[in-house]
């Protein structure tokens, strides 16, 4: 009987044997950049400020880590439309100062309450500062500040994608993912958040809108 289900298995054709098969979990990092910036206090928290980016290019770029080397971009719309604000995980964001002082170059800060301004090119966000990097942006632990610049330069921010939904459960995928349900009426399956393929005719998200 064991030789009969091997030659099953043999017979069957490789998509069916990959489509069973759950893709191997891809993390996204996302990179806006900005031309220069400002922190602003909140009132009545000494953690909280209002972030204000400046000359902000309109599309964000992401990539992956080994061994996916996955990488494209999305525009402004799609990415503050899709990674997720207000839920149980806000975006974290590790905050790239250029030519800061060394004590001020780098915050780690979780992210809310986005607006963004195509025309003065202009993105804000309420800014919570963090004493610890999430998972995505552990490689920036070393070099965390509390100490704030008021005003700034060119500047880099990395976005990681806890925050984003399982098209499994109902919720929408990471910018960069599409949900893909490999399965028929007569043959369900559950669908799953797969990486979009940059540059490729079939590319299942379109490229940049």
């Amino acid at each position: 009987m064991k030789y009969r289900s091997l030659l099953v298995a043999l017979a069957l054709p490789c998509s069916l044997l990959a489509a069973d098969k759950p893709p191997a979990k891809v993390s996204l990092l996302y990179v806006q950049s900005a031309g220069s910036g400002t922190f602003e206090p909140l009132a009545g928290s000494s953690k909280k400020f209002r972030l204000v980016l400046r000359d902000v290019a309109p599309n964000v770029v992401y990539f992956s880590d080994r061994p996916n080397r996955l990488a494209g971009q999305v525009s402004m719309r799609q990415f503050l439309g899709k990674i997720g604000f207000g839920g149980k995980l806000d975006p974290n964001a590790a905050i790239d100062i250029a030519g800061a002082p060394s004590q001020s170059d780098l915050i780690v800060a979780a992210l809310d309450r986005p607006v963004y301004d195509p025309l003065t090119k202009t993105l804000s966000y309420e800014v919570k500062v963090l004493d610890a990097a999430r998972e995505g942006l552990a490689s920036f632990s070393a070099r965390m500040d509390k100490r704030l610049p008021a005003r700034f330069g060119p500047v880099a921010v990395f976005i990681d994608d806890a925050p984003c939904g399982d098209c499994s459960k109902g919720g929408q995928c990471c910018p960069g993912f599409y949900c893909y349900d490999p399965g028929t009426a007569a043959n369900p399956t559950t669908p799953r958040c797969q990486p979009c393929q940059p540059g490729k005719i079939s590319d299942p998200c379109g490229g940049v809108d």
